[in-house]
């Protein structure tokens, strides 16, 4: 009796009861997911904060911009007025990792044309930052700390005699060996940076535009008014070339004597 009670009969014609999954808790992933974006927000105001501190620690010559819908994606250029790349206008795009900046998140720098130079890659025109910053330390390095190793690059005379492990080991070799043909590498690169100054790559913050005799006109008038002080004196961009919202370069001019700059002074001004 007591086994036929405990028998249900059930007819298979009918569908199964659907087993109800047990509940997850939504606070923990509510929580995590909240955490993440806090930390990633921080992490975004940190980059506003030290773009802010760039206007007056960028090198002289150089001007950079984020891209209007992707913050961490910045776009660049470089004015070089002596040495061997002298005349170049090379520009250049930073791509900043989403952890950045911590231990290891190197800043990525890519010019948009070919940079002829042992520190440059020849494939990707990716420059290589190890020969500067081994190891990167947050406490140390910022983009400002990149973009002064990028120009050192271009005033380069010698290089050590025991490097080896460069990122184009073909232009180290024929520094060492044929001066003349390096010399003959580098006039092309210069000269191709001039012949793309006004192709500009789609999504860039800075336009390059070819300057409109009406325009300067009203800046010769500006100028007047001023005095007849050229305010544009400490731009380092030649007169053919107009560029739109530039982040001006430092007023202090220097010539680069020892193409150096001492990075713990530059983190503790950014601080």
């Amino acid at each position: 009796m007591e086994e036929a009670r405990a028998f249900k009969y059930v007819n298979p014609s009918l569908p199964r009861p659907m087993s109800t999954p047990a509940a997850k808790k939504p606070e923990a992933a509510n929580l995590t997911s909240l955490h993440q974006y806090r930390t990633q927000t921080m992490k975004d105001y940190g980059l506003m904060i030290e773009y802010k501190h760039m206007k007056q620690h960028v090198p002289s010559g150089i001007y950079v911009l984020p891209s209007f819908d992707k913050p961490r994606l910045w776009h660049g250029v470089i004015f070089i007025h002596q040495g061997l790349y002298r005349n170049g206008i090379f520009k250049f795009s930073i791509h900043l990792p989403d952890d950045y900046n911590g231990i290891g998140t190197y800043p990525r720098v890519v010019f948009y044309t070919k940079v002829f130079h042992p520190f440059v890659n020849p494939d990707t025109n990716e420059l290589d930052l190890l020969p500067k910053f081994p190891t990167w330390d947050p406490d140390l390095h910022y983009i400002v700390s990149v973009l002064v190793y990028m120009k050192s690059i271009f005033y380069t005379k010698e290089f050590a005699s025991d490097l080896r492990n460069v990122a184009n080991p073909r232009a180290l070799e024929m520094f060492r060996r044929h001066p003349e043909t390096y010399v003959e590498q580098i006039d092309a690169c210069v000269e191709k940076s001039l012949e793309t100054m006004y192709q500009n790559e789609p999504g860039s913050s800075l336009r390059f535009t070819k300057p409109i005799p009406a325009h300067e006109k009203l800046r010769q008038e500006f100028l007047q008014q001023l005095g007849g002080q050229d305010t544009a004196g400490a731009d380092d961009s030649p007169d053919d070339v107009h560029m739109t919202a530039p982040i001006p370069a430092s007023e202090e001019e220097e010539e680069y004597k020892a193409v150096e700059y001492d990075d713990d002074e530059a983190s503790a001004a950014s601080g």
